[in-house]
């Protein structure tokens, strides 16, 4: 599986969430092997796309969700998106935190602690996707042509960041 940097439509940009949740889902298994290293590795490259998908989701795909507010169903107010923007940011900086210093410091990592503290990001990052699965990629991907064409050609400007960073 590899990340989507020239979508032809939004709802391609699905491909990058799921690519993001295999990701997650090798970096937890690395650390129930105790194999701290790559698992961070693993960790840091999944927190920059991310951070590229949540920057793309803000100054790109937003921006033309709310000129489609007639559009706009109750459940994908684009204030949700900007608040679970700020909290996903939030938690996987302290993860990235608290892997670095177990690094750092040789220390012993608690994995049950940190998969129990992760059940708590992974249910954000899932709900997160599905409300940009079922309202922001469809929406946008409903606008004429022209407007559809030009946002994509800035979202593949955005995810050429991640070039390089996949396996």
């Amino acid at each position: 599986m590899t990340l989507t940097l020239s979508p032809a439509s939004f709802s391609d940009l699905k491909k990058n969430l799921e690519y993001c949740d295999s990701r997650f889902l090798e970096h937890q298994l690395l650390l129930m092997h105790r194999k701290i290293d790559p698992a961070f590795a693993i960790f840091e490259q999944l927190v920059q796309i991310r951070k590229v998908h949540l920057s793309l989701m803000e100054q790109c795909l937003l921006p033309a969700f709310i000129k489609t507010k007639d559009k706009i169903p109750q459940g994908a107010k684009p204030l949700y998106f900007e608040r679970e923007k700020k909290q996903i940011l939030k938690y996987l900086n302290s993860y990235v935190r608290k892997l670095a210093n177990t690094l750092l410091h040789s220390a012993k990592l608690d994995i049950v602690g940190l998969f129990e503290d992760y059940a708590w990001l992974k249910d954000l990052l899932d709900h997160h996707d599905a409300r940009e699965k079922a309202f922001l990629f469809p929406t946008l991907d409903a606008l004429n042509e022209k407007r559809r064409a030009e946002i994509l050609e800035d979202v593949s400007v955005h995810l050429a960041m991640l070039k390089g960073l996949t396996q």
